[in-house]
C-alpha cells in the first residue's frame, strides 16, 4: 500500500489503552499514538503507529537579535528603529533589534554580522 491519500482514521489510541498496547511493549516510550485507518470503501483497515525519534529545543529566528547598518542619513529609517526598541551600537555602528521588526520593517537586507562577544 503506497498511496495513503484516501484513507480515513477511524479510530485514534493513546499508548496507554488497549488497541494500543501491544505496540507500546514493542515501541516503549517512543510511542506517541496508535491509530486504526480504513480505505476509501471500508473494507480494509491499516494500523499505523506515530513515533517520537527526535526532540530538540527550538531557537526561534525572529526573537534572535540581528545588527543592522542603515545609512546615517535615512532620518525616517533610524526614528522608526527608536521606536520599535532598537538598540544603537556606537562601537560597531549598527542597530541591534530583534529579527522579526526587522523583517517587519523590511530591514532584512540590510542585516550585517555582528561583532563577536555580541548576543545573539
Amino acid at each position: 500500500m503506497s498511496d495513503f491519500s484516501g484513507l480515513r482514521v477511524s479510530k485514534k489510541f493513546t499508548p496507554q489503552q488497549n488497541g494500543a498496547k501491544r505496540f507500546a511493549r514493542r515501541y516503549g516510550d517512543s510511542l506517541v499514538c496508535v491509530r486504526h485507518r480504513l480505505n476509501e470503501t471500508g473494507t480494509m483497515r491499516h494500523t499505523t503507529v506515530e513515533l517520537l525519534v527526535e526532540s530538540t529545543p527550538v531557537a526561534s529566528r525572529a526573537r534572535s537579535l540581528v545588527a543592522v547598518r542603515i545609512n546615517q542619513a535615512d532620518k525616517a529609517t533610524r526614528v522608526l528603529l527608536i521606536a520599535c526598541g532598537a538598540q544603537w551600537q556606537p562601537k560597531q555602528r549598527y542597530w541591534l533589534l530583534p529579527r522579526i521588526v526587522a523583517k517587519n520593517l523590511c530591514l532584512i537586507g540590510k542585516i550585517v554580522p555582528m561583532s563577536t562577544g555580541e548576543p545573539a
